[in-house]
């Protein structure tokens, strides 16, 4: 009896020692889990040569990590556009008091340059939208936790470039393709949300983990996004493009395609730029004179008695048509494929599995025209029916551009 006792007791210890070993292993296992990070499907996306795969989607912010971004995996990017692109309102929405050079509407009945009807005859491109990669600016969300660096900028003393000392740059960023020995402009932008500041370099490379380029510029986020007309202009600092504007103004970002609607005007480059400048340039690095030269600064308008609606064409041609109304082009620089009527978005597709920091921005148009959802083979612009190779837009007719005499249309 006592034997058979102490036989029960003895499975009965086993029993519960056997439980405790279990929950004690569980806690454990539970522990270093967590602790490791690897309770959620995230990974830190600060190891800078790795590339996207095995099931792992866009860069998003996160808990976690030592940057605060992960890449998500088990998930597929589906509508939303990557991180790291400023919303409209973050990039000179001239809400300082500045003067609203991209963001006002063009008034009614505005007075014409009187040299309009030539300029806009010289016009021999279509409009249309540059899909990439190359000439597309990559520029990032950042603030002070990112990694700083003090570039060194070759024509600082000559041209007057500056980035303020120094800038904050995320590990993961690239500079604008083809690069500077191939006749690129390599920019590299960054958006601070700690400073207020949308700060650029020129001709950006990186060498022994040190960004450097040929020039730069510092302009308040919440300026207009030229060096005139500033209700801070102490806080303009360095150089931006050739008519004193900074890289990023004008320029279209993913967000906005995403939300079906552009609410400034939008930024152009021509091959024959004028020596002189308007409002709100600042300068010109052109040469041109007579009447078929573009002045940089000068603003152009679809007239507004042109149909949008019934074009016919895609939904990105239809809303580049009614900004083209609204708020119109402006001329900032010098270069392109000829006429002003091309216009760039905001580069670096971070969907992209190709992208490798510094040097190759993600290819926004990669996959085919209106594919779905935004993944690793079907990049940003393709999705939202930009077709890849052919930016152009026939159904907006150039015939129906003009040019205003002033930035404000007086």
């Amino acid at each position: 009896m006592l034997k058979r006792y102490l036989s029960k007791q003895t499975k009965s210890t086993q029993r519960i020692s056997l439980v405790l070993v279990v929950l004690i292993v569980a806690g454990i296992g539970t522990y270093l889990l967590l602790n490791s990070h690897a309770a959620t499907p995230y990974a830190s996306i600060t190891a800078t040569s790795g590339t996207l795969s095995g099931g792992a989607a866009a860069k998003q912010s996160c808990t976690g990590a030592s940057d605060g971004s992960c890449v998500m995996f088990g998930t597929t990017n589906t509508n939303t556009p990557p991180g790291d692109q400023p919303s409209p309102p973050e990039l000179f929405d001239s809400s300082d008091g500045s003067t609203p050079y991209l963001t006002q509407a063009i008034p009614t009945n505005p007075k014409l340059d009187p040299n309009s009807a030539t300029l806009v005859s010289t016009i021999s491109n279509n409009i249309g939208v540059n899909t990439g990669p190359d000439w597309l600016v990559p520029i990032y969300n950042t603030n002070n936790s990112d990694p700083s660096y003090t570039p060194t900028l070759t024509n600082a003393s000559a041209w007057g470039c500056s980035v303020g000392g120094s800038m904050h740059i995320p590990n993961f960023a690239t500079r604008e393709g083809p690069d500077a020995s191939q006749g690129g402009d390599a920019w590299l932008a960054t958006v601070n949300t700690d400073t207020n500041t949308v700060d650029a370099i020129w001709q950006a490379s990186k060498s022994s983990g040190t960004w450097n380029g040929t020039c730069g510029g510092s302009y308040p986020l919440h300026g207009n996004g030229f060096q005139v007309g500033e209700a801070h202009p102490n806080e303009v600092i360095g150089v931006g493009t050739g008519a004193g504007a900074q890289i990023g103004a004008g320029m279209i970002l993913y967000s906005e395609l995403e939300s079906g609607s552009i609410n400034h005007a939008l930024y152009t480059a021509a091959v024959d730029t004028c020596s002189t400048y308007r409002a709100p340039a600042h300068s010109s690095d052109g040469s041109g004179s007579g009447n078929s030269c573009w002045p940089e600064g000068a603003r152009i308008q679809l007239n507004p008695s042109f149909n949008c609606n019934g074009l016919g064409g895609s939904a990105v041609e239809t809303m580049i048509c009614h900004t083209l109304e609204t708020y119109g082009i402006y001329v900032l620089d010098s270069g392109g494929s000829g006429s002003p009527t091309i216009f760039p978005t905001i580069g670096d597709d971070m969907t992209d599995p190709g992208r490798s920091p510094w040097q190759t921005p993600g290819n926004p148009s990669r996959g085919s025209t209106n594919c779905t959802p935004i993944s690793a083979t079907c990049g940003v612009l393709a999705h939202f029916g930009v077709t890849p190779g052919n930016s152009s837009f026939p159904q907006i007719p150039t015939s129906q551009l003009r040019v205003l005499n002033s930035w404000n249309g007086q």
